[in-house]
């Protein structure tokens, strides 16, 4: 076990080395050269987006190959709503400080532009799945179809890549899921561990048809549910607000115990590393997992799918912004909590009441995390079934990614949720650095699909 967590603390280094000034000038250039080439339509188009996505919610189309739009932007934020906004912000918070909240709103600003593009891209160069008759598209996808032939390993190095990483995520979620139980239940770990595991097996073996129905029910509801609890604390504790708006600028520029003594000390630093580690964590863009839904959608042109991966990182930031404003306004951060128990004694102060903060966040997380597990497991499968379509190999490779989400539920990793988080960090770097390069490649396509959609759709 001693050597184990040895490769485990050089794996983590790895990911904090990554995360810090080499992946901030990569997503800045990135996103300043597509924003460039795009003519800011995430900004000058602001009106038209939001009325053609959450405006049309209730209009959407969907064919025997294909799902709605509003159902592949839930699926989308089933992979980050919920454990990204409220543990991923509360690790942010306890492990950052302050300050990386300002971060988590920088990579909100600059994911827009880079998820608008992949996921374009993605529905552009989308195909029919031979084996289930619906459309499949992604990463490998756009890379084997744009690039030239030169390029073609680099879609089978992304599909490799994603295979090892995403064995970690579901477990990253049950294990969430598990200590936010835990906590206050004298409840075996594994035992919990054993039951979401197969029924995460169950639901994902169904497909996108089942995986869609069950997170446009999840997501909608919960999401509602959650953004009325932490929006009415945050408007009886509304004087507190400028001053903790405060706080997050002061500590992004100095460090924590400077700024509010008693605190572990963040570093600016830190708060830049754990700050954009869990914003764009939280909100998707970069890593390539939104464009495995995304480009299941009905669609008569890309960017009426791309421009949802605005709206999707909107509605991330706006959870992220009030569970950190809660956390912070009432003092909880301070505490030495952190995850899943920080966000819960921040509802509990804001509601004065412990059994509520501790059931509803509990609940949320069980819904939010069984939805993104199956999710993960789907997206996994697409990458897996770029190599091969043998079945029983497909099997296999799920079932080694249940066992470790079962794995991860034993008691060493329930107590230190940090270094399933982390490690997830490193394989998250990983892939984006692969995306977005490809993404780089394909800027032109980007920029001719954003021009001809403002010619069709918007007569210019």
């Amino acid at each position: 076990m001693e050597m184990i967590m040895n490769i485990v603390n050089v794996l983590i280094s790895i990911g904090n080395f990554l995360w810090g000034m080499p992946m901030l000038i990569v997503l800045l250039l990135l996103s300043v050269c597509l924003t460039i080439g795009c003519k800011g339509i995430q900004f000058r188009y602001f009106g038209h987006i939001l009325k053609i996505t959450l405006g049309s919610m209730t209009n959407q189309k969907e064919s025997s190959k294909s799902i709605s739009s509003f159902k592949a932007a839930c699926m989308a934020l089933c992979s980050t709503l919920g454990i990204g906004n409220i543990t991923g912000v509360a690790l942010a918070i306890a492990m950052g400080g302050p300050g990386a909240m300002l971060w988590i709103w920088v990579a909100a600003f600059l994911g827009m532009i880079i998820k608008y593009s992949e996921i374009s891209l993605g529905v552009h160069y989308r195909e029919i799945d031979p084996q289930t008759g619906v459309y499949r598209g992604g990463v490998m996808w756009y890379i084997k179809k744009g690039l030239d032939k030169r390029w073609h390993w680099l879609a089978a190095v992304f599909a490799g890549v994603y295979l090892i990483v995403v064995i970690n995520a579901p477990a990253v979620q049950i294990n969430t899921m598990v200590s936010s139980i835990t906590a206050y239940f004298s409840i075996q770990p594994m035992l919990i561990g054993f039951i979401m595991v197969v029924l995460m097996a169950l639901v994902g073996y169904s497909g996108i048809r089942r995986v869609s129905s069950i997170t446009e029910k999840i997501i909608p509801v919960m999401a509602v549910a959650y953004f009325v609890i932490v929006f009415a604390i945050l408007f009886m504790n509304v004087r507190k607000l400028p001053g903790t708006v405060g706080l997050i600028f002061k500590s992004a520029v100095a460090d924590v115990e400077a700024v509010a003594g008693g605190f572990g000390g963040a570093t600016v630093a830190m708060a830049a590393r754990h700050g954009l580690c869990r914003g764009f964590y939280t909100n998707g863009a970069g890593s390539g997992d939104s464009t495995f839904s995304h480009s299941s959608a009905e669609v008569d042109h890309p960017v009426q799918q791309g421009v949802w991966a605005i709206t999707d990182i909107l509605v991330d930031v706006l959870g992220c912004t009030a569970t950190g404003l809660v956390i912070l306004i009432t003092g909880v951060w301070t505490t030495g909590e952190s995850g899943a128990p920080l966000a819960a004694d921040a509802i509990s102060a804001g509601c004065h009441s412990e059994v509520f903060g501790n059931l509803f966040i509990m609940i949320s997380i069980i819904l939010f995390a069984f939805a993104s597990a199956f999710m993960c497991l789907y997206c996994s499968e697409l990458c897996l079934r770029y190599f091969t379509q043998n079945r029983i190999i497909v099997i296999i490779y799920r079932c080694v990614i249940c066992l470790w989400a079962f794995f991860a539920t034993n008691e060493t990793f329930v107590s230190q949720v940090s270094i399933l988080w982390s490690l997830g960090d490193l394989g998250s770097a990983c892939l984006m650095l692969i995306n977005l390069f490809a993404v780089f490649l394909l800027r032109k396509r980007v920029f001719a699909l954003t021009t001809d959609y403002k010619k069709i759709y918007l007569k210019q």
